[in-house]
């Protein structure tokens, strides 16, 4: 199980009370009530983070990776040649 952890946010009063009442109407606590508007947003953003971060060192190698010359696969090979079953279709 994760470990729970505390967020402390530093807002006026007027705003505390619309959200405090807002997540009353919504049935839940106040917690909860932002944690279930924050997090897919924040799920969101950073599925769609475009950038791969590594130490100089590993970008090098990933990048001698990517420059050598693919492996033959004759089992991806046999099934790339093989008709699709959808041609046809």
């Amino acid at each position: 199980m994760a470990t729970i952890t505390r967020i402390d946010l530093r807002i006026d009063d007027d705003k505390k009370r619309v959200i405090t009442r807002a997540a009353k109407l919504a049935g839940r606590n106040l917690s909860q009530y932002v944690l279930d508007l924050v997090w897919p947003d924040a799920q969101q953003r950073v599925a769609d983070e475009p950038r791969l971060r590594l130490p100089a060192r590993e970008w090098r190698r990933f990048c001698a990776r990517l420059d050598q010359p693919p492996r033959d696969l004759p089992e991806l090979r046999r099934l790339l040649e093989r008709p699709s079953r959808f041609q046809d279709v």
